[in-house]
């Protein structure tokens, strides 16, 4: 799995549009790994390589404190998950391309922007991308979700001299939530969404500037904390359930 990370990553994308600043006042912060996080990288090797070893590819087992019950159950939900799609893909085209852990460049629309899909299948006419959230708090959804469509940008990019895609497909699996969302997108509209949200957002956010807004995508901003914005927003937040009546 890759350990370096992208100045504007798709990961970090829901945040970047809502509020392009951020960008540029997060980079003063170090990088750090909490526990939930390197349980995250652990769970997703796991994944990995159990999907790997499904398709005959030469693997070996990680090996993790984190392996406990909970989180290996959660895996063999989403390995189990993932299977079924790769068959499905099967019995639907000849030759189905079958991506684990792919890194993803979406630079052409984002600068130095790439990540890693946990799993990429392409059909004739269809690309599924498929996202692990092993994540217990928050639930995550599919719809227009910025992180998978930078993702589908990129296979878009990647496949289109082989394949005539027509359709992204994207899903977020969320075991610990009982959370499987699904949604798709034709690839007319993911390039419009790109040319006319995403591109503009990135420029942006390199330079600094846009409206800062705070909203749910503040939950992982490294600045939440001494943010005015947010702390507007909270207190709106706690008049709104002062004033609603019981």
């Amino acid at each position: 799995m890759p350990d370096t990370h992208a100045r504007f990553s798709p990961s970090a994308a829901n945040r970047r549009i809502h509020c392009p600043p951020s960008l540029l006042l997060e980079e003063q912060f170090e990088e750090g790994e909490s526990v939930y996080a390197a349980e995250g990288t652990a769970g997703h090797a796991l994944a990995e390589h159990l999907i790997r070893k499904h398709l005959n590819q030469r693997t070996t087992r990680p090996t993790s404190e984190y392996y406990k019950d909970e989180l290996l159950e959660a895996v063999d939900e989403y390995v189990s998950f993932v299977i079924g799609e790769i068959e499905d893909a099967k019995r639907e085209c000849q030759s189905p391309v079958l991506l684990v852990e792919q890194r993803i460049d979406a630079s052409e629309y984002v600068d130095g922007c790439f990540g890693t899909a946990d799993m990429v299948i392409i059909t004739d006419k269809v690309a599924h991308v498929i996202d692990l959230k092993l994540g217990k708090g928050v639930e995550v959804h599919a719809e227009e979700n910025p992180q998978l469509m930078i993702y589908g940008l990129g296979v878009l990019h990647m496949a289109e001299a082989l394949y005539d895609i027509e359709t992204v497909r994207m899903t977020i699996f969320q075991p610990r939530r009982d959370n499987v969302s699904t949604y798709t997108i034709s690839k007319e509209e993911l390039l419009k969404w790109a040319d006319g949200v995403l591109a503009p957002t990135a420029q942006l956010a390199a330079k600094g500037e846009g409206e800062y807004k705070a909203g749910d995508h503040c939950q992982f901003c490294k600045v939440k904390a001494k943010c005015r914005k947010r702390a507007e927003y909270n207190l709106e937040l706690a008049r709104y359930d002062f004033e609603m009546p019981s």
